[in-house]
């Protein structure tokens, strides 16, 4: 057993993460595992899949540098680490793995969040999670890093930032850290196990805050496209049918929907 926030994970289940970290506070989990990877790469060693989990992150952010509150006590703060598969399609593993925080949040609480594109997680217009994922190739052998922020204690106002939203405010009832990321990991860890990537864009839309025809903007580099939602490319990119004819977007944050 790995003690956690005033309990206790049991590994003994997993097949995937073969190491396990828990912090008392570090300053991004995302930025640890990447000194983990160059220090495996300049070694020549295969990186073994890590999990990095702290009680806080003052440097935790999110897409474009954007900071992440994340305080001592209140959320779930984790990074995994693993060497990509031959031939796994990259570009899908944080669509997936938005899909299956928010499957396991509702199966540990009975909140029911809805993604949004490309990878948080809202409960009606309030933000409740965000997945960030990172890839480093060297030769033949690439990582993906990926990095989950999950408020869970305390109301809404008391994450300070606006538009946020907790699990306990949603779920109404107290809900404690070590239970909900035994969830998560476990939920992780068995998809990771055998994924079947050709289901999870599918999977992902039913769960989409986004319906088609609904109007969108997303800012990218600097510039705001607005187009009509028209679901996900094979690939987890944005789809929006735009005056100029269909776009598809790798990237970029939604600032309208």
């Amino acid at each position: 057993m790995i003690p956690f926030g005033g309990g206790a994970l049991d590994p003994s289940g997993w097949r995937t993460f073969q190491n396990v970290g828990c912090l008392r506070s570090t300053a991004s989990s995302n930025a640890l595992t990447q000194e983990l990877v160059e220090l495996y790469f300049n070694e020549e060693q295969a990186l073994p899949a890590t999990v990095l989990v702290a009680e806080s992150q003052p440097g935790a952010r999110g897409r474009g540098g954007k900071v992440w509150s994340a305080p001592e006590g209140r959320g779930i703060y984790l990074t995994f680490v693993r060497r990509a598969s031959e031939g796994e399609p990259v570009s899908l593993i944080p669509v997936a793995v938005a899909r299956w925080l928010r499957d396991a949040i509702e199966e540990n609480t009975g909140v029911v969040a809805g993604l949004k594109w490309p990878n948080d997680l809202y409960v009606g217009r309030r933000k409740l999670a965000g997945v960030l994922a990172e890839a480093r190739t060297q030769g033949e052998d690439t990582y993906v890093a990926v990095g989950i922020g999950l408020n869970v204690r305390g109301s809404a106002a008391s994450v300070g930032v606006p538009g946020a939203t907790t699990l306990e405010e949603e779920g109404g009832r107290p809900v404690g850290l070590a239970e909900i990321l035994q969830h998560v990991l476990d939920r992780i860890d068995r998809e990771l196990e055998a994924p079947d990537w050709a289901a999870e864009v599918e999977l992902w839309q039913r769960e989409s805050v986004h319906h088609p025809g609904d109007v969108m903007t997303v800012r990218r580099d600097g510039q705001e496209i607005s187009g009509a939602y028209a679901g996900l490319s094979p690939d987890g990119f944005l789809r929006l049918r735009t005056k100029e004819g269909e776009a598809v977007l790798s990237g970029g944050e939604v600032s309208r929907w």
